[in-house]
């Protein structure tokens, strides 16, 4: 299973990579020259600056992204779901700017001018993906 998160934020590279370590304390960050890598036992994040990824996302979603955040989930780990969700939450609590969450290229969640709409409707009853337990104000929506 893989997911992607997309960020839109004034930082560069550097200030989000900062933000990250700060909510991975003890986790493993791999840095390359236009991206860095960080491991859990939940997931593995790869995130990179641009792309075509986040240029179809901000078309797709008319939103103001810039960094892409690939997700590669750790299916055996039981707790995956729980620590992303988790991961999301304190990011959008750290991060201001518009966001889109997406797992298997399905959106779930979208942060746009300050409003966050969740919507699992695509997730085929995933009933252990617990998005409602986010701690944000959101509404219900679709994200077609």
């Amino acid at each position: 299973m893989f997911g992607s998160f997309y960020l839109g934020s004034c930082l560069e590279l550097s200030g989000v990579k900062e933000i990250v370590e700060r909510l991975f304390e003890n986790a493993q960050v791999i840095d390359s020259k236009n991206s860095f890598t960080i491991s859990t036992d939940g997931f593995t994040l790869s995130v990179k600056e641009g792309g075509p990824r986040v240029l179809f996302a901000n078309e797709d979603y008319g939103a103001s992204l810039k960094f892409d955040f690939y997700i590669d989930i750790t299916v055996s780990h039981t707790n995956w779901a729980h620590e992303l969700i988790v991961f999301v939450e304190r990011l959008l609590k750290s991060v201001s700017g518009d966001c889109l969450l997406e797992l298997n290229d399905k959106p779930i969640l979208l942060r746009k001018d300050n409003h966050v709409v969740v919507d699992d409707s695509r997730l085929g009853g995933e009933k252990q993906f617990p998005i409602y337990e986010l701690d944000l104000d959101f509404e219900r929506g679709n994200l077609e």
